[in-house]
């Protein structure tokens, strides 16, 4: 160790110590430093490249990296790709907490096929699910449908799969419309090579983002750009008022889709087309708005295992259904060959009358049906479940354009978690109750009645004024029609397939009977008796009686109005208001009325009874189809319930004894009718007697006065005839004629050359006159004779 400095003190100037501590050279010094250099942490300044950095630091960078461009360090080397693929769960859960926490909830992934038990994966495999029909009959044109065998087909999966495909679809136009080019038109049922090549680049980018987080969260920033970019160009269309989110550039600079989290308008409609792009602002399915709590509400997460178990529920249903027809099917071989040569023969029958059929068929009696255009088809629908005694019934309506999806939709859906089979397809024709509008079009209309094999069955039912008729059957379909000119008209088709029996129905009414056929409808019918092929005569029969009722009630009132004004009744509890002099004419029209109403209801009642015999008739009796693989077995119906025909026998015997006191009381109701039609009869043909009593004073009043105009007439002619010869004698000598001044003393008076004249005139003016008077006399003669011939033809 050196001494310490020492300063000396000088009167002019300090002293200064310059002297330098001694190096230390030491080995093991220098050993030591190196030794505690490798213990201490390395400083940031001494890292190099990124890989030196802390690995917290590292994973904290790579959290808040936009996806592309961590797919941009994953191509730098294999460093950078072994970390973030080593840490990608990690990494991406950061990232879409941090970037996209909006559209994960709104955009999950299916579940893969390949992560779900053996036995899920064959119900989910099921082609008669209806999801799987779905999916396969009618596909997007630009959505791909999801592989059964790699991605879950329940409903909740299917829905991801399409919001996936669709988000990457979105983002790919999204060039066009910033630039205002239209979107390329796809021609229906057509498919150019260019889309599907777009579609299956889609399904394979969502396929891949099932395996890799990372290629989910790149889907997710695509469709966060494409939402960015469709708010900004909305936001620039002054011209569009509606409701949008609000976003500020520097939102759109950061890529963070918390500015979706304000209120906006909600995705409600799946974009079918990719027309609904114009307009689409940002596609955020599964998720809606609730103004109450004043937040947005997605999706559960566990949606997924809910349909999962429906789909396991519906399996063990349709296992115990194919179970339950085999064991059908094999106690029914037995009387397959009887069945079939009673068939054979009602078969040989019914083509016998096919002819007659096509004959009346051609001379319709109703007002033709044409309706050129209809945007919309009112339809109604009943399904059926064999562990329920009541059926559902679902009435809507379908756009003209969406027909054939219709016609297309699968037999079977879950209703309240439930495997439910539709039983019943009814279409109405005419004007509808609440929008005054006729549906269906004629064009829509020849097309289900072709799919339905319908068209002989309603020309044949707009042939007849009343009645219910079996047709030949059509392709393994009864055909039925039942008809009530001008007010009801049916034609149905009924066929087994596979055991459950299917009714497509074509209803023709008008407004009174279409509200009576609606409640019937809701009332609580047996699944079991809904699928007999009477069930639609049934339903006939059952609103014609109601009317019947409905009109005997608005009859009686008429009827007691008219009573209490004639006062021909015998009832002590009913006044007579005042007389009803001056209003018969008008109470003999209400009554002439009310007897025609009750001629028309006496033709229901019979339509009816012809209806429920009918009925009868074919309530035991049901040929089985002639192909293998339709028989006539109805669905099985509910342990607790009795089979169709008896339930159907049992309500016809009711309406039976209704309509016979229907008939009872509107002969009652007619008896009363005919009564005040006699009353008023007699009143209105004594007031006539008054009346010609008062005309027959009045005329002899006439006659008399007339009596005496004559008398007067007569004198008047004969004062006339006194005073005529000296008139004409003194008008002939006054007019100068004669020569008055050459006169003598006698009587001899001379005529002037004019006198002769007079005479050459008058004479033949006179004759002139009487002869046409003649002839005017002659031709009304004639005249009067030629009408008297006329009318005596």
């Amino acid at each position: 160790m050196r001494d310490p400095p020492v300063t000396v003190i000088v009167e002019d100037e300090p002293l200064i110590d310059l002297t330098q501590a001694l190096t230390l050279n030491s080995k093991r010094t220098e050993r030591l430093r190196r030794k505690h250099q490798k213990k201490m942490p390395p400083k940031l300044t001494d890292a190099r490249q990124f890989q030196d950095l802390p690995y917290e630091i590292i994973m904290e960078i790579l959290c808040i990296l936009r996806p592309r461009d961590l797919f941009a360090l994953c191509g730098v080397n294999r460093g950078f790709r072994d970390l973030i693929l080593g840490e990608e769960a990690r990494i991406c859960d950061n990232i879409i907490a941090y970037r996209y926490p909006i559209l994960a909830r709104c955009l999950q992934r299916p579940v893969l096929m390949e992560s779900m038990d053996q036995v899920v994966r064959q119900a989910l495999q099921s082609p008669l699910r209806p999801e799987t029909q779905t999916m396969y009959s009618k596909p997007f044109q630009h959505v791909q449908p999801p592989d059964n065998t790699l991605v879950c087909t329940c409903m909740t999966c299917v829905l991801r799969w399409n919001s996936l495909c669709l988000a990457l679809d979105f983002a790919n136009w999204q060039d066009h419309l910033d630039a205002g080019k239209p979107l390329p038109i796809i021609p229906r049922g057509t498919q150019p090579q260019w889309n599907k090549d777009l579609l299956a680049r889609n399904a394979t980018m969502v396929v891949e983002s099932l395996k890799s987080p990372l290629r989910y969260i790149r889907i997710l920033e695509m469709h966060l750009l494409a939402i960015i970019r469709s708010v900004r160009r909305h936001g620039q269309n002054k011209g569009n008022q509606r409701r949008r989110f609000q976003m500020t550039e520097e939102e759109g600079r950061m890529e963070i889709d918390a500015f979706l989290s304000r209120n906006g308008p909600p995705t409600v409609d799946f974009p079918f087309q990719r027309d609904n792009y114009y307009m689409l602002e940002a596609y955020l399915p599964n998720r809606s708005w609730i103004a109450e709590r004043d937040e947005w509400v997605y999706l559960p997460a566990n949606q997924h295992d809910k349909d999962v178990e429906i789909a396991m529920k519906w399996e063990a249903w349709y296992q115990k259904r194919r179970a339950e027809q085999k064991a059908l099917e094999v106690a029914q071989e037995e009387l397959d060959q009887k069945a079939l040569e009673v068939a054979q023969k009602e078969l040989d029958d019914t083509e016998a009358m096919d002819d007659l059929h096509h004959h009346f068929g051609n001379r319709q009696v109703w007002q033709k049906y044409d309706i050129a255009k209809c945007p919309t088809i009112n339809v109604t629908e009943i399904w059926s479940h064999d562990e329920s005694p009541v059926s559902c019934v679902e009435s809507r309506p379908i756009s003209s354009l969406a027909v054939d999806n219709w016609l297309d939709e699968p037999a079977n859906k879950y209703i309240k978690a439930d495997p439910y089979t539709r039983t019943v397809r009814l279409v109405w024709v005419g004007e509808d109750p609440a929008t005054c509008r006729h549906s269906p079009s004629v064009r829509e209309l020849q097309q289900l009645l072709g799919a339905w094999n319908l068209q002989s069955g309603y020309d044949y039912a707009l042939s007849c004024y009343a009645g219910v008729a079996a047709l030949p059957p059509q392709h393994d379909a009864r055909i039925f029609t039942a008809t009530y000119h001008p007010k009801l008209a049916m034609a149905w088709s009924h066929a087994v397939i596979d055991g459950v029996s299917e009714t497509n129905l074509v209803v023709f009414a008008e407004r009174e009977e279409r509200k009576e056929l609606l409640l019937a409808l809701q009332s609580q019918w047996s699944s079991s008796f809904i699928s007999h092929p009477m069930f639609p005569a049934f339903l006939c029969s059952l609103t014609l009686s109601q009317e019947l009722d409905t009109t005997l009630e608005d009859i009686k009132s008429v009827v007691r109005n008219v009573e209490a004004r004639t006062g021909h009744h015998r009832f002590s509890t009913r006044r007579q208001i005042r007389p009803a002099a001056g209003e018969l004419g008008s109470l003999s029209a209400e009554m002439s009325g009310c007897a025609a109403k009750l001629a028309n209801g006496t033709r229901k009642l019979k339509v009816v009874e012809a209806l429920n015999a009918f009925m009868l008739q074919h309530a035991e009796h049901d040929p089985p189809s002639s192909t293998p693989t339709r028989t006539t077995t109805h669905a099985k119906p509910h342990p607790a319930q009795p089979p169709p025909s008896t339930i159907l026998t049992s309500h016809l015997h009711l309406i039976s004894q209704r309509v016979s006191m229907q008939f009872i009381d509107s002969a009652y109701v007619q008896q009363r009718v005919q009564v005040q039609i006699a009353a008023l009869f007699h009143l209105i043909a004594q007031q006539d007697n008054a009346i010609a009593f008062e005309t027959a004073s009045a005329t002899r009043s006439i006659a008399k006065d007339s009596l005496q105009d004559s008398s007067s007439m007569k004198m008047l002619a004969l004062v006339a005839m006194f005073f005529l010869p000296g008139s004409f004698v003194a008008a002939l000598f006054s007019a100068p004629l004669f020569e008055w001044d050459k006169a003598g003393e006698g009587m001899a008076v001379g005529t002037k050359p004019q006198f002769r004249l007079f005479w050459a005139v008058a004479v033949p003016l006179t004759v002139v006159t009487f002869g046409l008077y003649a002839m005017w006399i002659v031709m009304q003669r004639k005249r009067l004779r030629r009408r008297l011939n006329v009318g005596g033809v």
